[in-house]
């Protein structure tokens, strides 16, 4: 499968993205939001109300930071569908404002405390996706955004 460029280089500025501004939009204090102890059980909880694929094809994107990599451990959902997590807020807030910088296209996030669940889908393929990840918000207490836009 040969991915589009205009996906090359959203993972590319998601990897490597440094020097960011802030985002607009009213956003739920980080205390409010849910957050879990491990990789397994936020995979657990995204399966529940997703669905994941049982065996997804390819690796998750790894965000990076200034000092290195953001997460902690990650899990693909589907193919274009990732759960991220984080060692504290701050390493989520650094990786959602890099993808909504990125203007490469629309990508889907979904997060809580430390916490993520990025859905790749319509920079990957150009295709809408199969999970709808807003879902999520309400049954594990997070925020939803479609960041990335490509400007008109």
């Amino acid at each position: 499968m040969t991915l589009p460029s205009s996906y090359i280089a959203a993972v590319e500025r998601f990897r490597t993205h440094a020097g960011i501004t802030a985002c607009t939009g009213q956003q739920k204090p980080t205390s409010d939001l849910h957050s879990f102890n491990s990789i397994d059980e936020a995979f657990a909880a995204v399966d529940d109300v997703l669905d994941c694929d049982a065996q997804p094809v390819g690796d998750p994107i790894v965000p990076m930071g200034d000092g290195g990599k953001l997460v902690t451990a990650q899990r693909l959902c589907s193919q274009h569908v990732q759960v991220d997590l984080y060692p504290d807020p701050e390493s989520v807030e650094t990786s959602y404002r890099i993808l909504a910088d990125s203007r490469q296209g629309d990508i889907n996030v979904v997060r809580g405390r430390n916490w993520m669940v990025v859905d790749f889908s319509a920079v990957a393929s150009g295709n809408p996706s199969t999970k709808n990840i807003e879902r999520l918000t309400t049954k594990l207490k997070s925020e939803y955004s479609a960041v990335g836009a490509v400007p008109m």
